[in-house]
């Protein structure tokens, strides 16, 4: 966003738009002049930017309010420092404790001023011309520009860029906002839920598009600028989509009196503004939390054996329901059994109206979902919240309880498991050699390994002994056990059992009977004997 003394807008009846900048050789001209400065005048002080700009902004005439914000947007990228030989508070006061002692009590004369200042640099071991630098070298006029990180963006990017903020410092003073959109919706609704914004669905736009309501910051009675800033956050997410259109109401000012005027904009006529970035081009998206509790339940579930089983998805889609939309917090997916997956929502702080439409959502959703609820709500009351959602409930404090999260998963592992195995109940499965591995029988029957390893435990499959991961037949094993009769070296042993093609030789021995005895940590010196 722009100082809202920067935003150059113009009305027409009740309608009022941003005057963007135009994308044409005059204007990308000027946007290269005001790079070139920054570019150019590394080391450089604030003072003597100033100088430059001001001649720009008289160039510009009426136009100097776009010279001042395409200057603000890149002072963002700039590092300004203070560069002294004495810190200048030290400085200072060292040059006036030393002025008012001097014989006269008072320096009226260049020549007594210099002769203080050069008495002070002697004492602090620094030259005169240093301490002289170093005086006021903390004022905002006196620092340099010590780095520029955007070199390389060019004329154009910075137009659309100002553009853009243009949009968004309207939207601040916005007291709410209507949006349709055709897709993006993912990233939308991301970006309203990461900027803590108050939304609620109009049903179906147009040609199939999402229509939602999102209320501004002029419409709340506190925290209006922090929630101001959040809705013209939302923006950027909104011009990457495709086929938009947004109407929002903005209090303008006109002598004391509020008028509310329509600001309206969509694709067709964002052409000029940035709809994305080198940074969010070449970064890796990485999971963007709400809360520090979902950030900390994330990372706590991904140190547990259950991720290996388990895919923990961050905001996975959109789900469009009679009561509304709902972006689920996280989604768990089984990474073998195909399509067994479960929703999770972590609710936390909310209004007790904003509790009820959160629950109405839950109850309204065609599938099972997990949810956890914060008993330290301010609004959290027994009596007042019908906790009967239809989902399993997970109620917390101050973190989520990693235990019971897992405890549910393994459940609908073990129910999930059940179900395959009855479905394989009349099928015989297909045993080809003396080692099969499991992950290829369960590609084959399109079920979980866990469900393979149960049914080959039935008395059908007698002749083969199940592992972990492979199934081998007890003739190769009966082979196996005879080549073993006078080893008693460890590694003799795995050799011996690896050269048979079996994968997995700790398990052979522990099935075989045998028990590894360990002298240190050297396997070579391990031995191996029947228990």
């Amino acid at each position: 966003m722009l100082p809202a003394d920067l935003l150059v807008t113009r009305t027409k009846k009740d309608r009022i738009y941003p005057v963007f900048a135009k994308l044409d050789a005059e204007r990308l001209e000027l946007a290269a002049e005001v790079g070139a400065v920054y570019k150019n005048f590394a080391g450089r002080k604030r003072s003597e930017i100033d100088e430059i700009f001001a001649e720009f902004e008289q160039e510009q005439g009426l136009n100097f309010k776009l010279v001042r914000g395409l200057r603000t947007l890149l002072e963002r990228r700039c590092v300004f420092k203070s560069e002294f030989a004495v810190e200048p508070v030290l400085a200072r006061r060292a040059v006036f404790e030393a002025a008012s002692s001097a014989s006269s009590g008072r320096v009226t004369s260049r020549e007594a001023r210099e002769e203080v200042v050069e008495n002070v640099a002697a004492r602090l071991g620094v030259s005169a011309a240093d301490l002289e630098r170093s005086l006021w070298s903390d004022l905002e006029s006196e620092v340099v520009l010590a780095d520029f990180t955007a070199s390389s963006l060019t004329p154009e990017e910075l137009l659309r860029s100002y553009n853009l903020s243009l949009a968004q410092t309207l939207l601040f003073k916005s007291t709410g906002m209507t949006l349709e959109f055709k897709s993006g919706f993912k990233e939308i609704f991301r970006a309203v839920k990461k900027n803590g914004l108050m939304y609620s669905p109009k049903g179906g736009g147009s040609g199939g598009k999402i229509k939602i309501r999102i209320e501004g910051a002029s419409s709340l009675l506190k925290l209006s600028e922090r929630y101001g800033t959040a809705l013209a956050k939302l923006l950027p997410a909104v011009v990457r989509s495709d086929e938009w259109a947004l109407d929002a109401e903005v209090v303008v000012r006109r002598d004391r009196t509020p008028q509310i005027y329509h600001f309206l904009l969509d694709s067709s006529r964002s052409k000029g503004l940035l709809t994305t970035s080198r940074e969010s081009e070449t970064k890796k998206e990485q999971p963007v939390f709400d809360s520090r509790v979902e950030e900390k339940f994330y990372n706590e579930f991904l140190a547990t054996p259950a991720a290996e089983s388990w895919e923990l998805v961050r905001e996975p889609n959109a789900i469009f329901t009679g009561k509304g939309v709902f972006l689920p917090d996280f989604k768990f997916k089984h990474k073998e059994a195909e399509g067994v997956e479960v929703y999770f929502e972590i609710v936390g702080f909310w209004t007790a109206d904003y509790l009820r439409k959160k629950f109405s959502k839950l109850r309204a959703l065609p599938f099972n979902i997990l949810v956890a609820l914060n008993s330290n709500l301010a609004c959290f009351n027994l009596l007042n919240f019908d906790l009967d959602l239809g989902h399993p409930t997970i109620l917390y404090t101050r973190k989520v309880p990693l235990g019971e999260v897992l405890w549910h998963l393994a459940k609908i592992e073990t129910e999930e498991t059940r179900r395959q195995v009855e479905s394989l109940s009349s099928v015989e499965i297909c045993l080809e050699g003396g080692i099969i591995f499991i992950k290829d029988l369960a590609t084959r029957y399109k079920v979980g390994k866990e469900a393979v390893r149960a049914c080959l435990k039935a008395p059908g499959y007698s002749d083969f002994v199940v592992f972990k991961e492979v199934v081998v037949k007890r003739g190769l094993l009966n082979e196996v056990e005879g080549r073993l009769a006078g080893v008693r070296l460890y590694a003799e042993a795995r050799r011996v059992i690896e050269g048979l093609g079996l994968p997995n030789p700790d398990e052979v021995l522990a099935e075989l009977g045998f028990k590894v005895r360990w002298k240190g940590l050297d396997p070579n010196a391990a031995t191996i004997e029947l228990n």
